[in-house]
């Protein structure tokens, strides 16, 4: 039923990617249809963690996550429920490591010179047609030239930073030939090998330079005194650490302070059913699907945990509100078609078809008539 919160912290492998420098400036991306869009919790933007006493503030964590959410809804067209929690706890995680790069840069007393900079700015504006195109587009992520140059200092100490964590990292003889080998099954020796050489050096070089990163991003977060001061927080940690009875108490705080907060209930579904409790899950689905009844997806979810629990009568009810609220989205009604087929009758089939072949005369139209504004246009 659900996805997300399945694998191991302790498997995941950490990509290290600071975008979280330009959420604190880069705001105003709000998609205001089916997504959620949070509103500040009790302690308004007060602060919701600390790495080693430096603050997260709920302001900033809150941006990065209504951007997370457009960057989702721009990519797939939609923002799933049973998503919310992973994405929040992904940026979650990318507020911590790089509150700890960040500091790990500071200690390591790296400067970076103004002619640097300047000559990044430069780069990135020639990149543009124009001046005016390059202040536009600052303009349209509320950024100043100012801020923006900030940035660009901000990557270009990491980057030293992360070129002194991988200095000395090397790739021996050995590794190639044996990496060779198990690719081709072929002996590393002739002219073949000679071709191919540089390009697997290269390609193991690149991957240790990874691992060193994200062992000694790991080991950062090892040493660092993390304290999550939110409760929706506590229990995402929970959930991805396997502590699923935590979660659920986390989680039942959390409602206590935001009980109109449908996603709050379909996380505490999650936990409920990592621990392959049906019934408190099924409960928790319910009042999601109640504070947000014109959800497709809280009803296809609570459709799903009737299924499982072998109510089809329910289950094929909350498809059919799902289809009824589905819209366009294709993908969900050939979705609900399949799962009609196995817990309803041939005449809901029937009408779901009818409507997935509606909504694709109704796209096919709307596809022509861009195309056609397009030629028109150029």
């Amino acid at each position: 039923m659900f996805r997300g919160f399945r694998t191991k912290r302790g498997s995941r492998t950490i990509k290290i990617i600071v975008v979280v420098l330009a959420i604190a400036f880069v705001g105003g991306l709000l998609y205001t249809g089916s997504v959620f869009i949070r509103e500040p919790g009790g302690d308004g933007y007060g602060v919701i963690a600390t790495v080693n006493k430096k603050p997260i503030t709920r302001e900033a964590f809150e941006q990065g996550y209504r951007n997370a959410l457009l960057a989702e809804y721009e990519y797939t067209g939609r923002v799933l429920p049973e998503t919310i929690g992973p994405i929040r706890a992904s940026i979650l995680d990318q507020f911590i490591d790089t509150a700890l790069i960040t500091e790990a840069a500071e200690k390591a007393k790296i400067r970076v010179p103004s002619k640097e900079v300047d000559a990044e700015l430069k780069l990135q504006e020639e990149a543009f047609p124009s001046t005016e195109a390059f202040r536009d587009a600052l303009a349209a992520n509320n950024l100043t030239v100012s801020q923006f140059k900030s940035l660009i200092k901000d990557r270009l100490t990491i980057q030293k930073l992360f070129a002194q964590v991988q200095e000395g990292v090397t790739v021996s003889e050995d590794e190639v030939r044996k990496a060779y080998t198990n690719e081709t099954g072929e002996p590393a020796e002739g002219e073949e090998f000679d071709e191919a050489r540089s390009e697997i050096e290269a390609r193991l070089r690149t991957a240790a330079q990874q691992d060193a990163l994200s062992h000694w991003l790991e080991g950062l977060r090892n040493d660092a005194s993390i304290d999550l001061r939110d409760a929706e927080l506590r229990a995402l940690k929970n959930i991805q650490e396997g502590d699923y009875d935590e979660a659920i108490a986390e989680y039942d705080s959390a409602i206590t302070l935001d009980p109109e907060n449908a996603y709050l209930y379909v996380g505490v579904a999650q936990a409920h059913m990592a621990k392959d409790d049906l019934q408190q899950s099924t409960e928790a689905l319910k009042e999601a699907a109640r504070l947000r009844p014109e959800d497709p997806y809280m009803r296809l979810l609570l459709g799903l945990a009737y299924r499982d629990g072998d109510s089809s009568e329910l289950a094929v009810s909350e498809f059919k509100a799902a289809s009824e609220h589905g819209g366009l989205d294709i993908l969900l009604h050939v979705r609900l078609e399949s799962l009609l087929k196995s817990v309803g009758s041939e005449e809901d089939v029937k009408k779901q078809q009818d409507k997935i072949e509606e909504i694709r005369q109704l796209l096919e139209k709307r596809d022509d008539a861009i195309s056609s504004q397009d030629q028109a246009d150029n």
